[in-house]
């Protein structure tokens, strides 16, 4: 296993946990989802269906002919490989899957997963989901996209990050693009975590990271470049998208 948590000397801030039950609709929008400031719910999704019924068991049951894809590296969006969910979980062990959907109503197994109402988002307002799974040292490498909520059902994730908006932080930005360069499709983030990680500080004005556990909720504001690796031997959840 590789040690991500030697001491580091450079200057990076931990994200803010709040328990879910001293978070308001209000305080999160106005603290959180409006300024572009990440957060970590701690037991956000603690009653939701995700957290009491999605084991592989339970998925491969229920929703083993979904289709998903099947990843070997950090850059997910660039896998083509395919295989159902059942074939996946019962074939390919040692890989990772992130399975994107763009229309939720199409998709009740992820709708299902989800309580609403909750004080995050509404049916309305989601854009797209992922539904991953993934084995320890895995994750993924630096990238952007819309406002979004990672719930993790099961493992830990390990997660570092920083504001690449091209307008309001282009130092961050154009840090995010020449890493892409640096480590396309083929590379894993572990990798990041052992190079870059230790410089990131000097590069960015301003540097994230926190810990997930079973239950949290991520929410990763737009455009903030996001590093992710596993910390546990398997994690297990869902990422909600969201207009803005």
């Amino acid at each position: 296993m590789l040690n991500f948590f030697k001491t580091n000397t450079n200057s990076i801030d931990k994200i803010d946990e709040i328990l879910f039950s001293d978070i308001t609709k209000v305080s999160f929008i106005n603290d959180y989802f409006l300024p572009r400031v990440p957060l970590v719910i701690k037991n956000g999704a603690k009653n939701w269906p995700l957290i009491k019924l999605w084991t592989k068991e339970y998925i491969s049951n229920h929703n083993g002919d979904y289709i998903c894809t099947v990843i070997s590296d950090s850059r997910p969006a660039h896998s083509k490989l395919k295989t159902t969910l059942a074939n996946y979980f019962n074939v390919h062990k040692d890989k990772s899957t992130l399975t994107l959907d763009f229309d939720p109503k199409k998709s009740p197994f992820f709708l299902k997963g989800l309580k609403f109402p909750n004080i995050y988002f509404s049916k309305k307002n989601i854009h797209r989901f992922f539904f991953y799974h993934s084995v320890r040292d895995a994750g993924t490498l630096p990238h952007v996209h819309r406002d979004a909520f990672n719930i993790l059902r099961e493992g830990e994730k390990r997660w570092v990050m920083f504001d690449a908006d091209r307008t309001i932080s282009p130092k961050g930005y154009s840090l995010m693009m020449k890493t892409n360069k640096k480590y396309p499709p083929g590379t894993h983030s572990k990798d990041w975590f052992k190079k870059d990680y230790f410089k990131l500080s000097k590069k960015v004005d301003k540097v994230f990271e926190c810990i997930q556990s079973p239950e949290d909720i991520v929410f990763i504001p737009i455009n903030y470049c996001h590093t992710v690796v596993n910390t546990s031997d398997e994690v297990l959840g869902l990422v909600v998208e969201v207009l803005r």
